[in-house]
């Protein structure tokens, strides 16, 4: 990339790094599981703060529709497909769920997606208040999840 221009070396970054979130994604879906991709972490320090914002409120939103997706899981889903599902199938469902809720909720908490939010609400971001009401939402889901599982 040595001969490249700024602009088009950049570009391929972004490209490159939203194709390993992708991937981050697809994998965890494999598993059954969410996984939150962190963003890009860009060593060169000139990055301007617009940037960064920019950046993380991206992975914000991404974070929100996936956790969302989530959220919206229901027990009744295959009764409303019309299919007669055993008691095991809901079993199974709340303790999957349950499963994939404490997963979120680490990984909510974990140093470097506390860093993004530290960093969006020390920037007055619109992304920080909503963010935050969401984790909320998770705790409560994952308290309503564990409960029903056991």
């Amino acid at each position: 990339m040595g001969g490249w221009s700024e602009m088009s070396s950049q570009e391929l970054k972004d490209k490159l790094h939203l194709f390993l979130a992708a991937t981050e994604v697809t994998m965890g879906q494999v598993k059954g599981e969410t996984k939150l991709p962190l963003p890009q972490q860009d060593s060169d320090k000139s990055m301007s703060r617009r940037d960064k914002t920019l950046i993380y409120e991206g992975s914000v939103n991404m974070w929100t529709k996936q956790i969302r997706h989530v959220l919206k899981l229901d027990p009744e889903t295959e009764l409303k497909k019309g299919n007669n599902p055993g008691p095991q199938v809901e079993i199974d469902f709340w303790k999957n769920k349950a499963d994939n809720l404490n997963s979120v909720w680490e990984q909510l908490n974990s140093p470097p997606i506390q860093q993004v939010m530290t960093f969006l609400d020390d920037n007055h971001s619109t992304y920080s208040q909503p963010f935050q009401q969401l984790q909320k939402d998770v705790q409560q889901a994952m308290d309503e999840a564990n409960e029903v599982s056991r």
